[in-house]
């Protein structure tokens, strides 16, 4: 539900190039393109080496919008690829997907508010959906692996926040996925997060139970329009189209994940309410099932992108950035699976 927007000041895979000079082989990456009649054009980009030489294979499917995976903009460089990937593709072959007409790089703009603005391609509105970022994954992996492209003996999918709602059920369709990472996801119905968050707000004395109430009353009449018109591309709510939300709000993640038997690693702040309080059902299923293939971690006073957030008698003082911290003591862990 939320969108994804880092400026990278850490990467040197992006540093080291200049500021009009984001493309795909500048930042290591070549560039491919498969053609389906149900998903139109899919571009994809794949870590390239100086050798042809075969490696685990590290897919990573970024959060919701319609960036582009890079950004040209005033104040630099900003990504919605979290992961270090010019270090870690000495270990993998690193897979990125841009979704349906949106560019690997392009100039993106703010609004008054200091938020990123970009214009929704067309293909974006038309195409977008849980569905086609499933199959598009799903395509790319199974022609890696014919092309030989890649080791399969170990292939993981990493989902951040829009990303990790896609991961689950692409390794449910997708059996030569090996391992899952997931950071900031639900694992309920996103609908669900809003209603999540007025109950919050009243119970914190933030808001009212009435004016809860309201929001959560008004909520349901939005999402009964949802679910009479799943593939309309003209409504919109919250920045999505009716398509996009009827489409992840079809099933739980939760449903896939319990089903699974590769090994998963979860990652969420508890600052991030919609998320972990649904995802913190995810560990309930597990143990409900009285499976053990499950590591979950909760960073407390962490928010969606892994930040500290310190605060003084209520009220905000700084925010702390742990993201590299999160993304290492993760790649700790699947280094020992």
């Amino acid at each position: 539900m939320k969108q994804l927007f880092f400026i990278l000041g850490v990467l040197t895979a992006v540093n080291s190039v200049s500021y009009n000079n984001i493309r795909p082989a500048t930042l290591g990456f070549e560039h491919r393109r498969l053609e389906s009649v149900e998903l139109g054009e899919v571009n994809y980009y794949l870590t390239k080496d100086s050798i042809n030489k075969q490696k685990p294979l590290l897919v990573y499917l970024d959060g919701s919008g319609s960036f582009p995976l890079f950004q040209k903009m005033d104040a630099g460089i900003g990504s919605t690829v979290v992961i270090d990937f010019q270090k870690l593709r000495d270990k993998f072959k690193i897979l990125l997907i841009s979704k349906p007409g949106v560019p690997f790089a392009d100039s993106v703009g703010r609004d008054n508010h200091g938020f990123p603005v970009y214009k929704t391609p067309s293909e974006y509105t038309e195409r977008m959906s849980l569905e086609w970022r499933v199959q598009s994954a799903n395509l790319i992996i199974n022609e890696l692996i014919k092309n030989k492209s890649i080791l399969v003996d170990k292939i993981i999918a990493f989902g951040f926040s829009e990303g990790a709602q896609v991961v689950p059920k692409l390794a449910s369709i997708n059996k030569n996925i090996t391992h899952i990472m997931l950071f900031g996801g639900n694992g309920l119905n996103q609908l669900f997060d809003p209603i999540i968050s007025a109950r919050l707000k009243s119970s914190r004395g933030q808001i009212s139970e009435f004016e809860a109430q309201s929001i959560i009353d008004s909520l349901f009449q939005i999402y009964s329009e949802i679910y009479r018109h799943p593939e309309s591309t003209a409504k919109r709510w919250w920045g999505h189209t009716y398509k996009r939300w009827a489409s992840f709000a079809q099933t739980d993640p939760y449903k896939f994940l319990v089903n699974l038997d590769i090994p998963i690693y979860i990652a969420n702040g508890s600052l991030d309410e919609n998320s972990v309080l649904s995802a913190d059902y995810i560990q309930l299923e597990f143990i409900k099932h009285k499976k053990n293939n499950l590591t979950y971690k909760t960073y407390p006073n962490y928010d969606h992108q892994f930040n500290e957030i310190i605060t003084k008698n209520g009220q905000f003082i700084k925010s702390i950035p742990h993201l590299d911290r999160v993304l290492r003591t993760a790649f700790e862990w699947l280094d020992k699976q």
